[in-house]
C-alpha cells in the first residue's frame, strides 16, 4: 500500500478529493463516464463536502456507495440519506445517484444492484477499529462468501454483523477488486496500527487484508 500521512483532518479530506476528482476526469477522458462508490458513517462527510465542490463534468458521474445499512433511506442511519446531504450538493448536485436499498426485502435490493450497477470506476474504503471495510466483518457468518473472488461471486452481498445494527448491503472483495482505483480513508493511531499489520499479513480476522493484499498500489490517507 502506499500510505500518505496528514496532520490534520482537513487537509487529508482535502487532499484525497483533489486526488478523487483527478482519477474520475481521467477516466470521463477515456470512456466518457465515470461511476464512483462512496463509503458512508460520520467519518467521510467533510471529504465528500470538499468533493462536491471540484470541477468535474458531474453530469457524466453515476455516484453509488459501497455499503448500506437495510433501513429506511430517510434514516439518520442510512448512507444514502448522508451523501445526499454531503455529496449531491454544490457542483456535484448534476450527477446521477443509484442506492442500494431499494425494495423492503433485501435480496431483492442485491438483486438491484447487482443488475443496475455493473461496474464501478472508483471506490473510496474506510476501515472500522475491527479491520472491516465496506460491510466485511471479521464478525459476519457470511464472511467467507464475501472473500470469494471467484468470478460467479456478486458485486453485491448481504452481510449480517454480530457486533453491528442492521443487516448489510456491501460490496464483496470481488466487486471492490473490480474496480479501476481504489483509495482508503482512516484516521487515528489505532487504526494506522491495524492497516499496517493487515498489510503485513493476510488475515481473516482484520479482512481489509484481502483488499491490500489483491491491490499493491493502493493508496491509503491517513490523518492523526
Amino acid at each position: 500500500m502506499n500510505l500518505l500521512k496528514f496532520n490534520d483532518n482537513y487537509t487529508q479530506a482535502e487532499s484525497l478529493a483533489q486526488s478523487v476528482s483527478l482519477a474520475l476526469t481521467e477516466i470521463i477522458k477515456l470512456q466518457g463516464y465515470a461511476t464512483l462508490a462512496v463509503s458512508g458513517g460520520k467519518s467521510p462527510i467533510l471529504f465528500l463536502q470538499l468533493l462536491s465542490k471540484k470541477s468535474i463534468e458531474w453530469n457524466k458521474v453515476t455516484i453509488t456507495l459501497v455499503d448500506e445499512r437495510f433501513t429506511d433511506v430517510k434514516s439518520e442511519d442510512s448512507n444514502e440519506n448522508m451523501v445526499r446531504k454531503n455529496l449531491l450538493i454544490n457542483n456535484a448536485e448534476t450527477a446521477f445517484f443509484t442506492g442500494l436499498v431499494t425494495t423492503r426485502d433485501i435480496i431483492g435490493c442485491i438483486t438491484n444492484a447487482n443488475l443496475q450497477i455493473k461496474s464501478i470506476d472508483v471506490i473510496v474504503l474506510g476501515m472500522g477499529d475491527d479491520g472491516h471495510t465496506a460491510s466485511i466483518f471479521p464478525c459476519c457468518n457470511e464472511l467467507d462468501h464475501a472473500l470469494e473472488l471467484d468470478n460467479a461471486v456478486e458485486k453485491y452481498v448481504v452481510t449480517k454483523p454480530i457486533s453491528a445494527k442492521y443487516q448489510r448491503i456491501g460490496l464483496s472483495l470481488y466487486g471492490i477488486l473490480d474496480s479501476k482505483k481504489i483509495f482508503v480513508s482512516i484516521s487515528g493511531l489505532n487504526k494506522l496500527n491495524i492497516i499496517t499489520e493487515a498489510d503485513a499479513k493476510l488475515t481473516k480476522t482484520y479482512p481489509i487484508s484481502y483488499v491490500l493484499a489483491n491491490k499493491k498500489s493502493l493508496d491509503v490517507y491517513w490523518h492523526n
